[in-house]
């Protein structure tokens, strides 16, 4: 599958289960998908390990990466206080 040589790399990594290999699997997905937030973020949670972790950390990388507009937005829709989420990171962007 389209995933595959992504397992074989994150099962060298790790599952997940402490932070040092939650963050590796999360760099190595994000490294691995540098140009698709999407591609990044499905390669980190399907996995046996700690996969919910790993995609959270994943997501925050390449979010801050890519920026916003490369989230779709049906990951974005419906996001509880997105709003006050939003503002903080762009008062964070302008310091």
């Amino acid at each position: 599958g389209i995933f595959d040589e992504d397992l074989k790399n994150i099962h060298m990594l790790g599952e997940g289960w402490v932070a040092e290999e939650a963050l590796a699997v999360a760099v190595y997905c994000a490294v691995a998908h540098k140009d698709s937030f999407e591609e990044g973020v499905c390669a980190a949670v399907n996995h046996k390990g700690d996969s919910d972790s790993t995609g959270a950390i994943t997501g925050n990388i390449l979010g801050a990466y890519l920026g916003i507009n490369s989230i779709p937005d049906f990951y974005k829709n419906g996001v509880e206080l997105r709003d006050t989420i939003l503002n903080m990171a762009d008062r964070l962007l302008d310091k």
